[in-house]
């Protein structure tokens, strides 16, 4: 069971936790990678790019993501409960990714992105009509 699971996290402090919470149940700094970004960095809005205020700029999300490689079925119970405990937003489990292919970002965005899209490609489609809307 060698597989790597990818936790999204809403905030940097809940990344922080998880880190600390990784580490302090025996996992090496070279079993999770946290992706950080430089402080200064920062991606524009809409609103910025259009008036130019630099009081419109939001956080990059890049820092929200957090990969873990999984050998026995205990690690893998330990990563989840650390990701709940730390407010995780998603987990994936990718059976087919090592560590060390989890280290490039941008793999591990696209990949993440091709799993998402599939799950809502796999929601049935609901119609509603406009009588049923009126009797809510």
């Amino acid at each position: 069971m060698d597989y790597t699971i990818v936790g999204l996290f809403p905030n940097e402090e809940s990344i922080t936790r998880v880190s600390y919470g990784l580490e302090k149940s025996g996992f090496k700094q070279d079993d999770f990678i946290v992706y950080k970004r430089n402080l200064s960095e920062r991606k524009k809005n809409v609103w910025n790019s259009l008036f130019g205020s630099e009081s419109y700029d939001r956080p990059n999300t890049d820092t929200l993501i957090t990969s873990v490689a999984v050998r026995t079925e205990e690690e893998l119970k330990d990563i989840t409960q650390s990701f709940n405990d730390n407010n995780v937003v998603k987990i994936y489990e990718f059976k087919d990714m090592t560590i060390d292919e989890a280290k490039d970002l941008n793999y591990i965005k696209k990949i993440v992105s091709v799993r998402a899209k599939s799950q809502v490609y796999g929601i049935p489609q609901m119609s509603v009509s406009a009588s049923l809307m009126n009797e809510l």
